[in-house]
């Protein structure tokens, strides 16, 4: 059963090109090996966009602009709540070379973000930001 209260976090959708950032957890973390939006928790009295500049900035070195809500879901993962809002966002520098959380990074296709091992908290996200066109066939989303 879940814990009664949501943890809240936040997550950036950058695109580019048409295509979609997005990254792999370290195996060593929680939800390692997993593919994710990067983003973090809210910490107490901070806005939802001020604490997605402050986590992109801390796990990849880099600034974006936060734009509008993409897409917001809470989902149960083990015997947590994850109350996941996800922002459009703009890089406001250069590439990510680096990251503190992920073992790998990359620019993907809708259509790539489809093969992806997910992090289950993301899954709905993409199914709302990136409806899968008929024309595509295959897998579902892949998620623990």
């Amino acid at each position: 059963m879940p814990s009664s209260s949501p943890i809240t976090v936040v997550g950036a959708i950058m695109t580019r090109d048409g295509k979609i950032f997005a990254a792999r957890r370290n195996p060593d973390r929680s939800a390692g090996g997993l593919w994710e939006f990067p983003g973090g928790k809210i910490e107490r009295a901070e806005q939802p966009e001020a604490a997605l500049r402050r986590e992109v900035d801390e796990e990849l070195g880099i600034r974006v602009r936060v734009g509008a809500l993409a897409s917001r879901h809470t989902t149960t993962v083990g015997t947590a709540l994850i109350d996941l809002a996800c922002y459009w966002a703009q890089l406001g520098s250069d590439d990510p070379k680096s990251s503190t959380d992920h073992d790998e990074m990359g620019w993907f296709t809708p259509e790539q973000l489809y093969s992806l091992k997910w992090s289950p908290a993301d899954v709905p996200i993409i199914r709302d930001a990136f409806p899968r066109p008929a024309s595509v066939h295959g897998q579902d989303l892949r998620h623990c």
